[in-house]
């Protein structure tokens, strides 16, 4: 998996709501950045690009909620486009999928392969016109305007506190990072063990989810980290998450299309012969995903186990852990940025 392209950084002794402020509104800013390229149908990793600086920016907010008062920031503008970008994506892979074992099918599975990717081709037209209409200029320029200015409000220091003795004010960036890192490192920790469980189809989803919301916050506070630890280790999760998001695709998969397979029931006559020759196809393709989930899932039962067994967990909690102690003792007075 490819780096993702740096941004600017806020300094890691900054306060933490100078800092928060700095990282969300660079994370917004990339992110409208890419409308145009999303809409570039001719190039699909455009849209895959914005919906995952989306991503990232919904991570970072997760990851900075306890510092931010409750309710102020507009999540729902957000969800909505992210769930456009992902409706087109999730339709691109599906069609880039069908076009690769399309070329290695024999004809009279490729006629049948072609005649599902007309139905994925149907349901992309519409899904971009919806993505269109949600990120048209001025929809987007507005979504902008309000998730700055709540941004803003939502990180500013007080200035009630002349003598800059606030907990707001002495609380960094560094510190938040710690924090953050820790508690995506530990949410990890405890949900990882049902890699053991190769049937447990949403645990495994949810473990990847986990691992890509620890793989953010150590590319958020990266800088912070001592040399390029904090991105080596960001880069090791990202091969375990891509393991586990292939593997959760072939469940999708699978999921269709058994469900295809029973509700295609031999009948007589052309349309019996129709229906015969939809579910050789639909048992061709979930031959070829049930293999290659094994694959993935293989991946990342030897990464899981690796890392348990030789240290790279333990060496991980070594880059995060920083002066924790202090982090706990700002913590303890509750300390919210406005």
């Amino acid at each position: 998996m490819p780096k993702a392209k740096k941004i600017a950084q806020p300094s890691c002794q900054e306060p933490a709501a100078k800092a928060i402020q700095q990282a969300l509104l660079a994370r917004l800013k990339k992110m409208c950045a890419l409308r145009e390229r999303a809409l570039d149908w001719d190039e699909p990793e455009g849209v895959h690009d914005m919906r995952v600086a989306s991503r990232r920016l919904r991570s970072a907010l997760s990851d900075f909620k306890p510092y931010l008062p409750k309710g102020i920031i507009p999540l729902n503008g957000l969800k909505a486009i992210a769930t456009k970008l992902g409706a087109v994506r999730d339709e691109d892979v599906v069609l880039a999928a069908l076009a690769d074992l399309s070329a290695s099918a024999d004809p009279e599975i490729r006629k049948g392969i072609k005649k599902i990717s007309r139905g994925h081709q149907r349901r992309r037209t519409r899904a971009r016109a919806a993505l269109a209409t949600a990120i048209r200029p001025e929809a987007i320029a507005e979504f902008r305007r309000e998730f700055r200015s709540k941004i803003r409000t939502a990180t500013k220091i007080s200035r009630d506190d002349p003598d800059g003795k606030d907990a707001a004010q002495i609380l960094t960036f560094s510190k938040v990072g710690v924090t953050v890192s820790g508690h995506r490192l530990k949410q990890l920790s405890k949900t990882g063990d049902c890699v053991y469980r190769p049937l447990k189809a949403k645990k495994l989803h949810n473990l990847r989810i986990v691992a890509k919301r620890l793989r953010y916050a150590l590319e958020l506070f990266a800088s912070c980290g001592p040399g390029d630890q904090p991105e080596d280790f960001a880069e090791e999760v990202a091969r375990f998450q891509t393991s586990l998001g292939e593997l959760h695709d072939c469940d999708v998969w699978i999921d269709n299309l058994g469900t295809r397979l029973k509700k295609n029931r031999k009948s007589r006559g052309p349309s019996g012969r129709q229906a015969r020759g939809d579910h050789e196809v639909a048992v061709w393709l979930l031959h070829h995903f049930a293999a290659e989930r094994t694959e993935h899932y293989c991946y990342a039962l030897a990464s899981w186990h690796k890392w348990k067994t030789e240290g790279f967990l333990d060496g991980l909690r070594e880059v995060v852990k920083g002066d924790l102690m202090d982090e706990v003792k700002l913590l303890q007075k509750r300390v919210v940025l406005r």
